[in-house]
């Protein structure tokens, strides 16, 4: 790599480990576009302290030994061409548009420095993989867990209170059963959350009955969840000091509330995750970024480790009721869109001031 190739991975904006998640499919691409990569999680980061930090930075040790000042010099190129060197530190509210972040393109940049702000998965960057590197022939998942283990370093006092928890309430109760069940804002993500959920107890008795289950370690963000776990499972049960909300409440998920602490937050998803990954079981929400994270920490035996999806009849019914409700939004917009600009369908806008004519306007 050389000294003027740089991928500059800023935040996507979401949960802690979706974040993570983009910054995985972008050191994949600083690779294998011989750019060196600077991660800078900025004031839209859901876990920054403060308007100039680095949020990354709070949580994990740097990915390169460049940091953004470094990327802002005078006479470097940027793509997408919005950047330039003084406003890498801002952020682009108009990203969701996605204009100038095509996958291709950015791949393609001969910019000094290109910007990624919007989220790829590594899937769609196999394609672009050589025979020559080290990911070729590899599954996403099988990628994601090399480059977890080459890029990710935790801060030494985030390490010692994963440890620290570790040794006293997990240490000696082996075999230990990780156990991830969402609420929340989930609710909004997955449709008919509720019907997944309820697939966990059965499959919980099951791994308890068979592996002779000790301990079981709830990572879980409400309330109601944590006390059905206690009523269950009684003494059996561990869980961490995290701040939690209630089953249905959109709103006022946990990673979406202001802490006293703001790096708090990030750290308690983060301590949650990496002692679920010690667990020798672990079963977790198939479209969850936190069961994901235990699923790519470390080498998970198949028969150890279930996340849990919708089967294929649910998805197609769920599929058939989006696809009704577009139907009825795209209508009800057209409704809306005739009244307020009927001039397009032939009528008179009645918003509008009322018409000038010529002899008024030159007098």
């Amino acid at each position: 790599m050389t000294g003027d190739r740089f991928l500059l991975i800023k935040s996507w904006g979401c949960g802690f480990w979706s974040d993570v998640d983009h910054v995985m499919g972008q050191l994949l691409a600083a690779e294998l576009t011989n750019r060196i990569p600077v991660v800078y999680w900025g004031s839209n980061s859901l876990y920054s302290e403060s308007f100039t930090g680095n949020a990354f930075e709070l949580y994990f040790e740097p990915v390169s030994n460049f940091t953004l000042d470094d990327l802002a010099r005078p006479g470097f190129t940027y793509y997408p061409t919005i950047w330039n060197d003084k406003n890498l530190k801002v952020e682009d509210l108009d990203k969701v548009a996605w204009a100038y972040r095509n996958l291709g393109d950015m791949m393609m940049s001969d910019a000094n420095v290109v910007v990624s702000d919007t989220h790829y998965f590594v899937r769609p960057l196999i394609p672009f993989i050589p025979k020559t590197h080290w990911a070729y022939g590899m599954t996403a998942h099988q990628i994601y867990r090399c480059l977890f283990d080459k890029y990710i370093r935790l801060k030494p006092d985030i390490q010692q209170e994963i440890q620290e928890f570790y040794d006293e309430f997990m240490k000696d109760e082996k075999p230990l059963l990780g156990v991830h069940m969402r609420g929340g804002d989930k609710v909004k993500e997955v449709e008919n959350l509720s019907h997944l959920n309820n697939k966990y107890y059965k499959t919980i008795d099951e791994f308890v009955r068979r592996y002779d289950i000790r301990k079981i370690l709830l990572l879980t963000d409400c309330e109601e969840i944590l006390e059905e776990f206690k009523k269950r499972y009684g003494k059996m049960l561990i869980f961490t000091d995290a701040k939690r909300g209630h089953l249905s409440d959109t709103k006022n998920a946990p990673h979406l509330t202001s802490y006293s602490e703001k790096r708090r937050k990030g750290i308690e998803i983060i301590k949650d995750t990496y002692l679920a990954s010690m667990c020798e079981f672990f079963i977790g929400n198939g479209y969850s970024n936190v069961s994901y994270t235990v699923k790519r920490l470390r080498d998970w035996p198949e028969e150890n480790i279930v996340l849990f999806y919708r089967d294929l009849k649910h998805e197609r019914k769920l599929a058939r009721k989006r696809v009704k409700e577009d139907r009825i939004r795209r209508k009800l917009e057209e409704i809306r869109h005739r009244k307020e600009y009927p001039e397009f369908y032939g009528g008179v806008n009645t918003y509008a001031d009322e018409p000038v004519s010529a002899d008024k306007i030159t007098g």
